[in-house]
């Protein structure tokens, strides 16, 4: 891979952890909401609406949490991969992206997929961090919908 190339890579690996970063505040948020609605949970269930509403916060909460402990593990890859392809290292992005896939594939017992380029891992972890958002707005949302149901 050409350097400029390299270096390309190197700054979207950079700019792809820093945004997943942001999903632990996104956790962190979720966790709060966790509290409320434990609370209300145990406390004050209320009627069957309530009720529903408070378990659905929860399921949300817990497909949060899932995407989060997804996107820290991404932030960290990619991170790695930044600091690996930054200057004055001379590297092979894609050979370094095949030996992960395989990597990865033995690590669970699964055949290697055909290498993906470092754009679509790219569009595919800000995905999960898209989820993990999605998943806490509803999380908040089913537990006002919850309070409103009192």
């Amino acid at each position: 891979m050409a350097p400029d190339d390299t270096r390309a890579a190197a700054a979207s690996a950079t700019l792809t952890a820093a945004t997943l970063a942001q999903g632990r505040s996104l956790h962190l948020l979720s966790l709060a909401l966790l509290l409320p609605t434990l609370a209300t949970l145990l406390l004050a269930p209320g009627g069957p609406a309530r009720i529903v509403c408070l378990a659905l916060s929860l399921v949300a909460g817990a497909v949060q949490a899932y995407h989060a402990l997804r996107s820290g593990l991404d932030a960290a890859l990619f991170a790695h991969w930044a600091r690996c392809w930054s200057p004055p290292a001379a590297v092979d992005v894609d050979a370094d992206l095949q030996a992960f896939d395989q990597a990865l594939g033995s690590a669970f017992g699964q055949l290697a997929q055909a290498p993906r380029p470092l754009a679509e891992r790219v569009h595919g972890a800000l995905g999960l961090l898209r989820r993990q958002a999605l998943a806490l707005a509803l999380q908040g949302l089913t537990l006002l919908a919850a309070v409103a149901a009192g």
